[in-house]
């Protein structure tokens, strides 16, 4: 399996603050079967206020500790970028990394603050794909607003946006109303990926198993293999 939103990366953001507990979450991801993962750090001015540089940085040297601790775990570098005002100025900086590419596009993975979806949010997306920038919308399904009315989602999908649902949004880690809405979004064919959003290895850990396991007689092996795998595959290569 591919994990394409993960906070691994030790002392940057809001996941682990040590490298002992990032390799912890390593090996983990690896024993539950993802063998290839894109580490995805807070983009956020003023709260997380990250950028190529610094998470390339923090980036090789946590790469160079899995080669040294022999962990079998595949990884990549981007970012989870908070809707901002300070975002096209920092893409035409080069200070946001890109998830991949999609159909000729870049792919960013954007995030909207958890309570709402920011008025003028449709606006930054067309100017994103203006540039041929395709968003993938982080954890649509625990925003509070999506969770009340579901279909506000509706016309990002129309503008082309990709979904990307957290796995334990699936098993119901994240309450019952996420948890609807996420098998709802799967049922639809509105979702792209599963991912982990992984913190930490007490709550938010990083697997992608016990969602797999209860998706697959919901919708079968071959959407679950483009939901774990395939899309991600397609995406990175």
């Amino acid at each position: 399996m591919i994990d394409l939103h993960c906070h691994m990366l030790p002392g940057i953001d809001d996941g682990p603050k040590t490298m002992a507990q990032s390799l912890e979450m390593a090996r983990f991801a690896v024993e539950q079967g993802t063998r290839r993962c894109v580490l995805t750090p807070h983009i956020q001015p003023g709260c997380y206020d990250n950028e190529v540089e610094n998470i390339q940085r923090i980036f090789e040297a946590f790469q160079k500790q899995l080669a040294a601790e022999n962990i079998p775990l595949q990884i990549g570098m981007a970012a989870e970028v908070r809707v901002c005002a300070e975002l096209p100025s920092m893409i035409g900086q080069g200070k946001i990394p890109f998830l991949g590419r999609w159909q000729g596009m870049r792919l960013m993975l954007l995030e909207f603050p958890h309570d709402q979806i920011p008025v003028g949010a449709d606006r930054l997306i067309n100017w994103l794909i203006e540039r041929d920038i395709l968003p993938v919308i982080a954890h649509p399904e625990r925003n509070q607003s999506v969770m009340r009315q579901p279909e506000k989602i509706t016309p990002f999908v129309n503008q082309g946006c990709l979904l990307q649902i957290t796995a334990d949004s699936v098993t119901g880690l994240f309450g019952e109303v996420s948890q609807k809405v996420a098998l709802a979004f799967i049922r639809k064919g509105m979702a792209t990926l599963i991912a982990t959003d992984a913190h930490n290895m007490h709550k938010r850990r990083p697997t992608l198993k016990a969602a797999r396991d209860a998706l697959l007689p919901v919708i079968g092996a071959d959407k679950v293999q483009a939901l774990f795998s395939g899309n991600a595959e397609a995406m990175l290569s």
